[in-house]
Order: structure tokens, then sequence, then C-alpha cells
């Protein structure tokens, strides 16, 4: 029973937001193969750049009542750009998995994590979500400004590294 009780201090709700994105983009990742992952993973640099510089965010603000919802307007708002950016890289990237079930979920796995990565690095960085909910001092302290280079560069190398048979 203390493992049990030790397990449960361990596993904060931070852990389970993160490892629940994760688990969803890898997932995506093997439901919609390898093209889909690094179109996703460029798009979501395109995504963040354009929601940076769109000079309308005001304007397709919908929920404005609190802050919350301001936040959530702004995801929203952040996912549709990706969406939309990732129909049209979609269309140019043609590559597969390796045959090697190992190799396959490992690229899966890195391609994953970086997905991961990249959007709380940019959440930390330009949307406020303390608002809907505030992560734990070891979450920000991983995320904060002064990694956010690194943690541009990483899945970049994902993408090096998975691009490569």
């Amino acid at each position: 029973m203390d493992f049990l009780n030790t397990l449960s201090g361990a596993v904060t709700t931070d852990i389970i937001i993160i490892s629940t994105i994760f688990i969803l983009l890898f997932f995506f990742s093997i439901r919609y193969g390898k093209s889909n992952s690094i179109s996703f993973l460029i798009s979501l640099y395109v995504g963040i750049l354009t929601f940076l510089s769109f000079p309308y965010l005001k304007e397709f603000t919908l929920l404005k009542d609190s802050e919350a919802q301001v936040t959530i307007s702004h995801i929203v708002i952040f996912f549709i750009l990706v969406f939309i950016i990732n129909s049209i890289v979609r269309r140019v990237i043609y590559t597969e998995y390796p045959r090697k079930k190992l190799m396959k979920y490992i690229q899966v796995g890195l391609l994953s994590a970086s997905s991961t990565a990249l959007l709380f690095a940019f959440a930390y960085l330009t949307i406020p979500l303390t608002t809907i909910y505030d992560f734990g001092g070891s979450i920000d302290n991983l995320f904060s400004s002064q990694y956010f280079f690194w943690w541009l560069v990483t899945p970049l190398a994902a993408l090096v590294i998975t691009s490569h048979q």
C-alpha cells in the first residue's frame, strides 16, 4: 500500500496532462503515418510564427469575458492556423516509417515527444496558460523562456534523425 501512496504522490496532474498530449500525438503518428507526423511538426513551427505575427488576433477572439476565455480562444485560433498550414504542408511530404518495428516506434516516440515539447514551449512563451491551469514550479522552469531556443532546436534535431532511414 505504501507503494501506491508513493506512486500517487509522484504522478501529478502536470505529468498526466503532458503524458496525455504525448499519447494523443503518439497514436496520431501511428494512425496517420510519418508523413503526417512530420508535416504536423513543421506546421507547428509555421503556426507559431503565423500566430505571433497575426494582426487580427483581437478581432478573431470570440470569447472575451474572462482571461480564461481569451486564452481558450487563442488556443483555438492557433490550432486553426496549424490545421490550415498542415493541410498545405501535408501535400508535399512523402515518407514512411521503417519496416523494423523497433525503429518505427522509436521514430514515433521521438516525433511525438518533439511535438509535445514544442507545443508546451510555445504555450509557455505566448499563451498565459495559468488562466486555465497552473503547472508546478519544475514544469515552469523546464519550459521557461531561458530554454525556449533549445525547445525550438530539439524538434529540428528529431526531424533530422527521423529523416534518415
